[in-house]
């Protein structure tokens, strides 16, 4: 008895081949994430009219940190690379931030 897996990999391989199937194609795009050099962070500062010393309170981070990054020093952590890209996006978000 084919298992799950094996009917699911007829079942590609057949689509792939014109075949008849029931395959089911969803195309999806995934969204890039911005490159983090200075300029960037430096730009971002400016559009949401903050010092380095406000955007390191705002993402939770050191003014050197920030120093750091718009110097091309070091990069953004993960997790700062986040709230800077949703901060990029909407920049309305720094009044929320502000309250956290």
């Amino acid at each position: 008895m084919a298992s799950i897996i094996e009917n699911s990999l007829k079942e590609y391989q057949d689509f792939l081949d014109g075949k008849n199937t029931n395959v089911e194609v969803i195309e999806t795009s995934i969204p890039i994430r911005p490159e983090f050099d200075g300029n960037v962070i430096k730009n971002l500062r400016k559009q949401i009219n903050v010092t380095q010393k406000g955007l390191a309170g705002l993402i939770g981070v050191s003014p050197r940190t920030v120093e750091s990054w718009e110097m091309d020093r070091t990069e953004p952590n993960r997790s700062s690379q986040k709230l800077l890209t949703l901060l990029i996006r909407n920049n309305s978000l720094v009044n929320e931030l502000r309250l956290i």
